[in-house]
């Protein structure tokens, strides 16, 4: 068969068919795939995009390290991107001798973890250590200020030198006096009826203070008592702070021991300037004399 010459173009035989080579050539060899073209969804239909990434677990991982031979706490510790004092106070009781077949225990980053014990409250360890409350909650994924006895947790940021002294520094007195002034009426029965706290007599306007760290849980307006404070301290304690002439905290926030939440007044059911104090155990008011330093 005689083809046509044609100027600038070529054809070739490929499989017995013939190919016009060139300007219109097919290339032979891996195909390119052609750019994505994104089309307009159908009528009544919707387009749903799969999301890039798999949400992250809001826990961070605590993994454990096997010693091999040759490790050194140095080497291990720059492994996993911590220091030497993270490591050693994930392991207490590891020296520099490890052996292989050792077990470590690995934290996400800088801090220590504490085990929870009788008398701790989640607010009392977070003071101790210089962190927030949430900052703890969040790395062990707590979803409650609860804390169980025998509990571990991981506390972001905090260091070697005060993981064995911290929390037990700040229980030695567990509550701190809330104001200055002179106990003007104590604890117990009068009039007929209990008198669930302490009053501190003062000037108006002078300082209260949070006698132990815990969360806001009542701030405003409280019958009889005026203007009010309230403060869950965990473990079954809740501190009232009453007859208040201001506050300066919010239900939900979290206050440290000594914080100023307040200034002393004469609001509500009150025959003079002064702080009606009160602590409640389980629900049941007890005396604050025999919690105060």
């Amino acid at each position: 068969m005689n083809l046509p010459k044609i100027k600038a173009k070529q054809w070739a035989y490929v499989g017995g068919i013939a190919l016009l080579a060139g300007a219109w050539a097919i290339p032979v060899g891996p195909k390119t795939p052609p750019e994505s073209v994104t089309m307009p969804p159908a009528a009544g239909k919707q387009v749903v995009e799969a999301p890039s990434t798999a949400p992250e677990p809001s826990r961070e991982a605590i993994r454990k390290h096997i010693v091999v031979a040759g490790d050194t706490l140095i080497d291990i510790a720059q492994h996993y991107g911590i220091d030497i004092e993270t490591l050693m106070a994930a392991n207490p009781g590891v020296s520099e001798l490890i052996h292989p077949g050792d077990e470590l225990v690995i934290l996400p980053r800088k801090g220590v973890i504490y085990q929870v014990d009788t008398g701790d409250t989640l607010w009392d360890i977070a003071h101790a250590y210089g962190v927030q409350v949430e900052t703890i909650k969040a790395a062990n994924d707590k979803n409650s200020d609860d804390v169980a006895v025998g509990e571990k947790l991981f506390i972001p940021g905090a260091r070697w030198a005060r993981a064995n002294t911290a929390v037990a520094r700040s229980s030695v007195s567990r509550f701190i006096w809330p104001t200055r002034g002179e106990i003007s009426s104590p604890f117990g029965w009068r009039w007929g009826r209990l008198h669930a706290g302490i009053d501190i007599a003062n000037d108006i306007g002078t300082y209260v203070m949070a006698a132990r760290a815990g969360r806001v849980i009542w701030a405003g307006w409280r019958g009889g008592y005026g203007y009010t404070v309230m403060i869950d301290h965990g473990g079954g304690y809740v501190s009232l702070y009453g007859h208040l002439s201001d506050y300066f905290v919010e239900r939900g926030q979290y206050v440290r021991a000594g914080q100023r939440i307040a200034s002393m007044g004469n609001t509500g059911n009150s025959t003079g300037p002064h702080l009606h104090f009160e602590v409640q155990k389980d629900g049941q008011p007890v005396d604050p004399m025999g919690l105060l330093p």
